[in-house]
């Protein structure tokens, strides 16, 4: 077991202690390129995976979450919380009794955030909604700010999947500062019951603060891979009295649309000036790569680095900043308990073969990349 005088080198690191081995190992390549953090030991359910893991890793592999071996200063725990039927929330209320600082990936709903605040006392606490972290939304969000100084949100939206909702709302919360109050409004179900199978995307209108908000989410979940349709991730509108700020898919790419104004002459006819300079602007504008980012990118870059944020958030933690998390996190939890109470919640099917996605991306720019 390693322990705080096992390696010189490692003597000024923190210790992280990772429960889960899904999800949970990009969480553990994260800490691996981390120069201030080091992994003392991966907790598991008793799966082969999990074991083989971390003996590739050369760290402790442990069962019990009351293993007396245990030697964390925090925790990051990466197995679902109740809502999906996990154990996570228990895992966390045990290892901050235990005086180690966590990490608790969402969903959580609130009686869960409220419960785990309680106990860790002095301790750091902190829910992970992850997406926030990552930095295609970064720059969303600094954008969407930088646009605000300028001219007003009239309208917002979000799509995704009913998997994603919880951190989309969060992402939301991020972009309107805040969530504290919201109204609910009417839901149309799009889907057409005599197809089986057939994409149920389900349309929901609020209205968070006084921000009109439309909500549009796809409640499919394939019953043998929890974790698809990984295609319907987070796709976020912001619309302004000036254009449409859009950030395209979670890992972007991110496009600004502004309002075309037609213009006039002095008798009100149009006028299409060649010399006018306002209308040359383009009537889309991709902002940064106009390529989003690969799939491979996405799980060692992309991902990772928001791993990475979330830890040093963690470690840096102080009183203020645990409960406004916690405070924030609170309103995002009834939020997306609101609404999938009003909408449902999954709903399991078969997905068939989606097909050789390289080769369709290879025919499609072939044919239309210019």
């Amino acid at each position: 077991t390693l322990d705080r005088s096992s390696a010189a080198s490692d003597v000024y690191k923190r210790q992280v202690l990772v429960c889960g081995s899904g999800f949970g190992k990009i969480y553990l390549n994260a800490i691996n390129k981390m120069d201030d953090f080091y992994i003392s030991g991966i907790l598991g359910s008793g799966s082969k995976r999990t074991k083989v893991l971390a003996d590739k890793l050369g760290v402790p592999y442990f069962k019990d979450v009351n293993d007396d071996r245990i030697i964390a200063d925090l925790a990051c725990v990466i197995i679902p919380n109740s809502g999906a039927g996990g154990r996570g929330f228990e895992v966390a209320k045990s290892l901050l009794k235990r005086g180690i600082s966590v990490l608790l990936e969402h969903p959580v709903h609130e009686k869960e955030i409220l419960e785990c605040l309680k106990v860790a006392k002095d301790n750091g606490f902190m829910i992970n909604p992850f997406y926030r972290y990552t930095q295609p939304f970064l720059d969303f969000l600094e954008i969407l700010v930088e646009l605000k100084k300028q001219s007003n949100i009239v309208n917002m939206s979000l799509e995704c999947s009913i998997n994603v909702l919880y951190d989309g709302i969060d992402m939301l919360s991020c972009c309107l500062n805040s969530i504290s109050s919201w109204v609910l409004g009417d839901v149309s179900d799009l889907r057409n019951l005599d197809v089986k199978d057939k994409i149920c995307d389900t349309v929901l209108v609020s209205e968070i603060g006084n921000t009109p908000v439309t909500f549009k989410i796809n409640r499919n979940v394939d019953k043998y891979d929890a974790d698809h349709p990984m295609h319907l991730y987070h796709r976020i509108e912001a619309t302004f009295s000036n254009g449409r700020l859009c950030l395209i898919n979670t890992n972007g790419p991110i496009v600004w649309l502004p309002f075309i104004e037609l213009p006039r002459d002095s008798n009100n006819l149009l006028s299409f000036d060649s010399n006018n300079e306002a209308l040359k602007i383009p009537t889309a504008t991709v902002i940064g790569s106009s390529v989003a980012p690969s799939i491979l990118n996405t799980f060692e870059e992309i991902w990772i680095n928001a791993v990475k944020r979330a830890i040093v958030e963690l470690n840096n933690q102080d009183r203020n900043s645990k409960l406004s998390n916690v405070q924030s996190q609170i309103f995002v939890s009834r939020l997306w308990s609101d609404i999938c109470k009003k909408i449902g919640y999954t709903n399991q099917v078969e997905y068939h073969k989606v097909g050789d996605t390289k080769k369709i991306h290879e025919n499609l720019m072939k044919k239309y990349q210019k």
